[in-house]
């Protein structure tokens, strides 16, 4: 409503409002006040709104009827017809069928590529979703060249990368978890994917359940619940697997069963920010409750998932004392320094001894400096063992003395000594 307006007209509006809600009809109004038999409510209308701001404008129920069926058709992914398509609907479109292939592959009973299907399937629903989120605010979502133009590639439009993307849909230390959280499942469509690791299906239940979360939250969040994939979910019910051996082993084993390459992708983001930990929307939490062990062996444990904010009272306590985190580590440092030194002496053709291995561990990090006391320095090299008095070593430290090792320039700056060859008994 403008203040500038006449006085006398917002009474009068006022009041005609006031009748209007009595009951009166709208023509009726205009009849006795402007002597208008024509405009049928119109006229009404036009002054009410200009005046007092306000709508008088009621829907009927068949209008209403209409939008909510076309609502529900778009909530199934298509457009009602004769209605134009959005540019974002038609992304959105693509990123809930997207996401939910990539939750058909996972729940496949008989599926053999779970985790690498997933990978392919979440983050190009994710890229779709952030597109279409920025047609929607109208903000550029494109690559530019260096006078600000969007590029393209045979005819179509080149989209920034889908980190880049999220990163920018999803800005801020409240969106970090999910960030990583997406972050996590890129580097396994660009390094796992080509692969096939079915103990990866296991150990990563965590990060999948977040991811969906967070994609589903993402949706409601900018295009209202309607749009939510939710409704297109069911519970998947097979028989095979509960008996299996394989099925009963610990989430810990099956993460050392991996490569040492993809037990760092998943330890990496925790690494780099340590309060990873306890954001649900990186890795969703999950409650151990601990048992009175039979035996001294390893432990299996009953795990509940919990949607962030619905975690049961009764739980709770036992939550936060019992959560189990990755150690950001590959398997248990368990080879003695001798077998290191046989290995790396075997295959880079240098005599190597245990004095030259204890400097390379001082200069390369597996070990403290010269001087200080013996410690743990980096688990995922080496650790040391009180209860023995001495570090044992991991594969990850073979490889990285191998590469240094291999040429002579290297050996001299990770031991102090030119190498010899490994035919020659003297040091």
């Amino acid at each position: 409503m403008s203040s500038d307006l006449d006085p006398d007209e917002n009474v009068l509006a006022q009041r005609l409002y006031a009748e209007w809600q009595a009951g009166k009809p709208k023509s009726r109004i205009e009849r006795e006040t402007w002597n208008d038999g024509r405009s049928h409510g119109h006229r009404f209308d036009r002054f009410i709104s200009q005046t007092l701001g306000l709508p008088t404008v009621k829907r009927s129920k068949m209008s209403d009827r209409v939008s909510d069926l076309e609502e529900q058709i778009r909530s199934l992914g298509h457009v009602p017809v004769g209605a134009k398509e959005k540019p974002w609907e038609r992304q959105l479109i693509h990123a809930r069928e997207s996401c939910l292939a990539a939750l058909r592959a996972w729940n496949d009973p008989t599926a053999s590529f779970r985790t690498e299907a997933f990978a392919l399937l979440l983050v190009t629903a994710w890229n779709a979703l952030a597109i279409a989120i920025f047609q929607k605010r109208g903000q550029e979502w494109r690559k530019a060249d260096q006078s600000g133009t969007a590029t393209q590639k045979e005819g179509l439009d080149q989209a920034l990368e889908t980190r880049q993307l999220v990163a920018r849909a999803f800005p801020g230390e409240e969106h970090l978890g999910l960030r990583e959280n997406l972050g996590v499942w890129i580097n396994f469509r660009n390094s796992v994917a080509h692969r096939h690791f079915p103990a990866l299906d296991s150990v990563v239940i965590p990060q999948a359940q977040s991811a969906l979360l967070n994609f589903e939250n993402a949706i409601v969040g900018e295009f209202g619940s309607s749009l939510a994939i939710a409704e297109h979910l069911s519970v998947p019910l097979q028989l095979s697997g509960f008996r299996d051996p394989g099925v009963l082993s610990s989430r810990k084993k099956l993460q050392a069963s991996l490569p040492l390459d993809v037990q760092h992708l998943l330890a990496q983001p925790e690494i780099d920010h340590p309060a990873l930990a306890n954001d649900q929307t990186f890795l969703l939490r999950v409650a151990f409750i601990p048992v009175v062990p039979a035996s001294t062996g390893d432990l299996d444990a009953i795990a509940y998932f919990a949607k962030p904010g619905e975690v049961p009272d009764a739980i709770t306590e036992s939550i936060g004392q019992y959560l189990i985190l990755p150690k950001g580590y590959t398997a248990r440092p368990n080879i003695l320094p001798t077998k290191v030194v046989e290995i790396v002496q075997e295959r880079t053709g240098f005599r190597f001894n245990t004095n030259l291995h204890a400097e390379a561990g001082r200069r390369l990090g597996a070990r403290p400096a010269r001087g200080e006391p013996d410690a743990t320095v980096d688990i995922r090299l080496a650790e040391w063992i009180s209860a023995h008095k001495r570090h044992l070593y991991t594969q990850a430290w073979i490889e990285l003395l191998v590469e240094r090792l291999s040429t002579r320039e290297g050996f001299y700056e990770a031991t102090g000594k030119y190498p010899l060859p490994n035919e020659n008994p003297e040091d």
